[in-house]
Order: structure tokens, then C-alpha cells, then sequence
């Protein structure tokens, strides 16, 4: 935590899990989304406002929105939008669902009179 590092664990002994892979993703990660097929994760750095680190070392990430591919084993930087450059705030909390990761939108459910 706070570490800026991303960790998958083996957990089939639920009372002795241990991990199997460790990644540093930038200075925070605040926040993880996987997709539904567990092919793709994303992270945001920004926790709440209180704790987000304001200043970094050159080279180091504060506030971004991180894509992934993971295979089970690795992941694979596919793109990172830098929030302070795109002057957007702070990524706080993501909900990626199916339709969201496809640009569409969730259709409309009309009443059952109107159908």
C-alpha cells in the first residue's frame, strides 16, 4: 500500500497466500479496475486528496490512469494518461463496466406497458 506497487497473490490456501507477482506501477496506486474477462487492468494513483503526494522525484508519476494487459503472468503497459499534463484533477474511483468499455451505453428499459 502506498508503495506505488501492484501485486498478484496465489490464494488456493486462503490461510497462507502467497505472492507471485510484484509490478511498480508509479509513486501511489490508489485504485485497480480489471475487466470482466480478466484480461486488462487498470489503475489510478489518486487515493483521497489528504494523502495523494503532490511533489515527485523527475521521471515519477502522480496522478495518472494506467492500462494493462495482464496474461496471468506479466503485465503489458498499453497507455497512461497523465492527469497534471492533461490538467484533469485527480482519477479517483473507476467502474469500467461492459458498456463503458465499449463507448456505448446501456440501453433504456422501457415499462412493460410501452413495449
Amino acid at each position: 500500500w502506498n508503495d506505488g506497487r501492484a501485486r498478484a497473490f496465489d490464494i488456493k490456501d486462503p490461510f497462507h497466500p502467497r505472492e507471485i507477482f510484484s509490478e511498480k506501477i508509479g509513486v501511489q496506486v490508489g485504485n485497480v479496475s480489471q475487466s470482466w474477462d480478466g484480461k486488462r487492468i487498470y489503475f489510478t494513483s489518486s487515493l483521497l486528496s489528504n494523502w495523494d503526494k503532490t511533489v515527485a522525484t523527475a521521471g515519477e508519476d502522480l496522478q495518472f490512469f494506467k492500462a494493462y494487459a495482464w496474461d496471468g503472468k506479466k503485465l503489458t503497459h498499453r497507455f497512461t494518461i497523465d492527469f497534471f499534463q492533461e490538467q484533469l484533477g485527480r482519477p479517483h474511483d473507476m467502474n469500467l463496466g461492459a458498456y463503458a468499455l465499449f463507448a456505448q451505453h446501456r440501453p433504456i428499459e422501457l415499462p412493460a406497458s410501452k413495449q
